[in-house]
């Protein structure tokens, strides 16, 4: 392969694998509520290659590539039909700001589950 093959190849593996859900996660949904991570991506690579003469009359190629990829976690945002929130992961700390969130976030969570349990209850009763 020569290097323009080479470098072409790398560059359209790389443009594969970015894409908007790269940066902007799959969102959860839970009563309402919108989660969506959102991440910080980074994206390198290096490529090489020369031609030449092994011996007298023989012609060399060489060539050779690599790249490397970064995925960090900067913060998420909450939609709500009232308002969205950012919450960055950096400064205050991704634990503290779960701490805040999370007893609102738990009490949904049980009072789905027990929705679902009701449900299934009365679906038991009329069978």
């Amino acid at each position: 392969m020569i290097v323009d093959d080479l470098l072409k190849t790398i560059t359209e593996e790389i443009a594969d694998m970015v894409s908007t859900k790269t940066v902007i996660g799959e969102h959860i949904i839970v009563e309402g509520k919108t989660i969506i991570p959102v991440t910080k991506v980074c994206f390198g690579f290096g490529s090489g290659g020369g031609e030449g003469k092994k011996k007298a009359g023989e012609e060399g190629t060489g060539g050779g590539g690599g790249g490397g990829a970064s995925i960090q976690p900067v913060a998420f945002l909450v939609v709500t039909p009232e308002d969205v929130q950012v919450f960055s992961i950096k400064g205050k700390g991704v634990l503290a700001q779960l701490t805040e969130i999370m007893p609102e976030m738990m009490e949904k969570c049980k009072s789905m589950m027990e929705e679902k349990n009701k449900e299934k209850t009365a679906e038991t009763e009329t069978n």
